[in-house]
């Protein structure tokens, strides 16, 4: 090329940084759906082809690229607008349970919420990043239930929302019972008569 050319243009696309985070969050996502052990910083930044330096200018842990992953994957399942208020919280049940038993998926959060059962820090984030918008979420559906008359208006909110998705932390976690959609129903037959307003 003469000094005279004009410099090349590059087409439209995604800037390098994101792709190579979206590189990175992928590889961690996919490392703990082998197995949640595999997923450390070293192994992350091998399997990426990256330096432990770049991982270390986004994040400080692998816990916490392990909750930006989850966060990646999931993003679809904080949007439950449409329906009834009962519609609307089964809506986000079956997707918890969707994302609990997708292998992209279930291993990460399993290894987040490993990890917040002895870690202060991890506890911490995992409530903030992954509980607390999704129990927010919840909330809403059920202040705007309440306010159309179709939920009881004396309902403990927080107590109605650990009715709702405890079960399904319960056996992903401990008992190992199945999660599917028959769960799911099993689960509404039970709660919902007590959150739905007395005609």
């Amino acid at each position: 090329m003469s000094i005279n050319s004009a410099p090349v243009q590059r087409g439209p696309g995604r800037p390098r940084d994101e792709v190579r985070r979206a590189r990175i969050l992928d590889t961690a996502a996919d490392l703990a759906a082998q197995d949640p052990r595999l997923v450390t910083m070293e192994r992350i930044a091998s399997q990426a082809h990256v330096s432990r330096t770049t991982l270390y200018k986004w994040w400080t842990a692998a816990h916490e690229l392990l909750i930006d992953a989850l966060q990646e994957r999931t993003h679809w399942s904080l949007d439950h607008a449409e329906g009834s208020a009962i519609e609307r919280l089964t809506a986000q049940l079956e997707d918890l349970v969707r994302i609990m038993t997708d292998p992209s998926t279930e291993g990460a959060l399993r290894a987040v919420a490993s990890g917040a059962a002895t870690d202060p820090e991890i506890r911490r984030r995992f409530h903030e990043h992954w509980l607390a918008p999704r129990r927010e979420v919840a909330a809403q559906i059920i202040a705007a239930g309440i306010a159309t008359g179709e939920l009881r208006s004396d309902l403990d909110v927080e107590a109605a929302i650990d009715a709702v998705f405890s079960p399904v932390y319960e056996r992903a976690f401990y008992t190992g019972a199945p999660l599917d959609d028959r769960f799911v129903r099993s689960v509404m037959r039970i709660v919902a008569p007590g959150l739905v307003a007395t005609p």
